[in-house]
């Protein structure tokens, strides 16, 4: 095992846990108070630029926008500075374990009624403290979101949050529209000033997918038809489709995916309030907690006790704990199987566990994630982060390699599950050709692959054409 960097003198780097734009978040450890923390580190090449000052006063100004906002689900601050050694913007921040919203409702599907409400209130009462300090997220989304291991949700990545005070430097690049697309307000698509109301649409749309398990104006395929479909599409009701969702929350789902920020609800206290009513109405659904804390618990017990509200959580005896080699075989056998949610969950779990000590056996088990997700029919998700794995096999054991090879095989899976079978066609005669190169003409890889280019002779233009097969490809880990 590679030894773990240090940054700042104190703060020992142990995991990554998350990326951005702007650098790579760390679990690590507070040598000097020997606690826990989350340690994000900029990227080394974006201080080499011409863009360095920018970057070093959006960073500067993450760490003071994060600090002004005393909440309980805000991460606290705990030190921030340039290491000397590095020459790297580091921010140390409370750690958070749990799980992010982007995972929990990969994992879960549509959320239990009450789960959703209960998110979705937190949510609103973390935006009134922020807002209450002139600050507007502009980023709110599932990969930052953290649900915790006691049910407390917890919003992360203030990077790029807008001071809602007049004299502050905007330090967005011009034409630059920052956020995400599947949670962007109209007005800031269209890059008008953005305010509180902004929030409370990315709000609204991820109160819809928790209520339907799908995002916001899905059905587009490319990311200019979501931006279109935010400024002049009606979402479709949520009971029309979930009748079983309250019309109360229909209607405030509604009105907070308004297209105009003055028909939505005049403030995030007010939509806590209309949560907070409605969380009392709604039935307990008793839904199994995993690797989070069951979100409901912040609002029916605030001051239980942590093992008792984990205990809520489970429907069954904690299992013993296991090696992890005893774990990977549990996950694969779920994974043949056809238990691709608990496979998921083993899966990303195993991720952490192997990524320092063995690295191929933890790209391995982000590639059985990535399979997982276009099992569970989110095939969009999947390829995006086993585009990522693939990159990190080049480096890793390089671009010949057979692990290597056999990811891309399922990209190409991948591709034609998303009707993108132009894009496929094309990546499979590159495959074939380097499978025959690098394994040769007789191994079975190279068989498969080029038996399936010779009977797709003509490149399809839409559509899957051939059944995607979760199961085919990568063998196990070594």
């Amino acid at each position: 095992m590679e030894s773990r960097r240090v940054v700042g003198d104190r703060y020992s780097l142990a995991r990554p846990i998350g990326a951005g734009g702007m650098g790579r978040v760390w679990q690590g450890i507070d040598a000097r108070l020997d606690r826990e923390v989350a340690v994000k580190v900029v990227k080394p090449d974006l201080l080499h630029g011409p863009g360095r000052e920018e970057i070093v006063a959006r960073f500067g100004r993450e760490a003071r926008v994060t600090a002004r906002i005393s909440h309980p689900g805000i991460p606290a601050i705990f030190d921030a500075g340039v290491d000397e050694d590095g020459d790297e913007l580091y921010l140390v921040m409370e750690y958070l374990p749990g799980l992010s919203l982007r995972d929990l409702l990969d994992e879960t599907g549509p959320f239990p009624t009450d789960w959703a409400v209960a998110v979705g209130a937190q949510l609103a009462s973390v935006l009134a403290a922020a807002h209450a300090a002139g600050v507007v997220h502009r980023d709110l989304k599932p990969a930052n979101i953290i649900v915790g291991l006691s049910g407390l949700v917890s919003v992360v990545d203030f990077g790029i949050a807008s001071i809602l005070e007049p004299d502050v430097t905007q330090l967005t690049a011009t034409g630059d529209k920052p956020g995400t697309v599947n949670y962007m307000a109209p007005e800031q698509i269209l890059a008008k000033p953005v305010g509180p109301s902004s929030d409370l649409y990315s709000l609204g749309a991820l109160l819809y997918e928790m209520t339907t398990g799908e995002r916001l104006f899905a059905s587009h395929s490319s990311a200019y038809e979501v931006q279109t479909a935010h400024l002049t599409e009606i979402p479709e009701p949520v009971r029309r489709r979930h009748p079983e969702v309250p019309s109360e929350l229909d209607s405030l789902i509604a009105s907070l995916l308004s297209k105009e920020p003055e028909r939505r609800p005049s403030s995030a206290s007010e939509v806590f309030l209309q949560l907070a009513r409605l969380f009392g109405q709604v039935p307990v659904s008793g839904a199994a907690a995993h690797d989070s804390g069951d979100p409901t618990w912040p609002l029916r017990a605030p001051l239980a006790p942590p093992d008792v509200a984990a205990a809520a959580g489970r429907t069954s005896p904690a299992p013993a704990p296991r090696g992890a080699t005893g774990r990977l075989e549990e996950a694969e056998w779920a994974f043949s199987s056809g238990d691709f949610h608990g496979a998921l969950t083993a899966y990303r779990s195993l991720t952490a566990d192997f990524e320092a000590a063995e690295p191929a056996r933890g790209l391995h088990c982000q590639v059985r994630a990535a399979q997982c997700l276009a099992a569970l029919g989110n095939a969009s998700s999947a390829l995006a982060g086993l585009g990522a794995v693939i990159e990190r096999q080049r480096r890793l054991l390089g671009e010949r390699h057979r692990d290597t090879l056999r990811s891309r095989r399922i990209a190409v899976d991948m591709l034609v599950a998303l009707g993108r079978g132009g894009e496929a066609h094309q990546s499979l005669a590159a495959l074939v050709k380097d499978m025959a190169a690098a394994l040769g003409p007789a191994e079975p890889d190279t068989i498969e692959a080029e038996r399936l280019l010779r009977a797709w002779a003509i490149p399809p233009q839409a559509g899957p054409v051939w059944p995607v097969q979760a199961t085919s490809a990568t063998g196990s880990p070594r």
